[in-house]
């Protein structure tokens, strides 16, 4: 598949409900949106790097690191604001062939992840890529079982259907298809034809409530310190 015009954008409005300010909070010594700002102006697939916001702190910040910003219309910036609203808006005023979504919220993905997502989405003849977590662990559903039968002895997990869910950590979406699709019936998340690319847990977590802060905080110390280490596996024996 021919890419064309690659571009990306990071979508960060000012206000947060569950973390207030999140995406300028401090993480690990710099605000949570610098670590997606970072990763996708290190990413050699993409031709440009927007981040696309209604608040002047967050536009600072990425005019300080010398990515561009994308002003997204002040009725963009409410509650009631979806996803596919500010994502055709963006689609519109940049003309992207393939667009990127990288998620602010998921600071721990690395250029490596979204090059990876961008060669496996080339490499397909999907119309959608979305980054996604998968397990194979007993799952319910409002007290239903969906990926394992109750009534006979517990299988090995490896034998269980997969869950799939989205965390939209890193998102593809052919623009054309995009644009399509919210022009008929206002979606274009899901897409038609779609690609979900698991990612490591440990670059997967989404920051929505106070405990994922904490925890992707602690990833980024503790990956920090990994790489300055010679971290081998050791083991106990009598």
């Amino acid at each position: 598949m021919k890419l064309g015009k690659v571009i990306a954008h990071i979508p960060a409005r000012g206000g947060s409900k569950r973390v207030q300010s999140k995406n300028l909070r401090y993480m690990d010594g710099k605000p949570m949106i610098v670590y997606s700002i970072e990763s996708a102006l290190n990413s050699s697939l993409l031709d440009e790097v927007y981040v696309n916001t209604d608040d002047d702190s967050l536009a600072a910040i990425a005019e300080s690191l010398n990515c561009k910003v994308y002003r997204r219309p002040a009725l963009l910036g409410g509650d009631d604001a979806t996803g596919e609203d500010f994502t055709y808006d963006f689609i519109k005023a940049k003309n992207p062939d393939t667009l990127v979504l990288i998620n602010p919220v998921c600071p721990l993905i690395r250029e490596v992840d979204i090059q990876g997502a961008l060669e496996a989405y080339s490499a397909s003849d999907a119309d959608t890529l979305i980054g996604c977590t998968q397990t194979q662990m007993q799952s319910f559903v409002d007290n239903e079982p969906i990926n394992i039968v109750v009534d006979g002895p517990l299988a090995p997990s490896q034998n269980n259907r997969v869950i799939t869910i989205c965390n939209w950590a890193v998102t593809i979406w052919n623009a054309n298809v995009f644009k399509k699709l919210y022009e008929n019936n206002r979606s274009g998340y899901f897409g038609v034809n779609r690609l979900f690319w698991p990612l490591d847990p440990l670059v997967a977590v989404k920051v929505s409530e106070e405990k994922d802060f904490r925890l992707a905080e602690a990833l980024l110390i503790a990956r920090k310190y990994q790489s300055t280490q010679n971290v081998t596996p050791q083991y106990w024996t009598k």
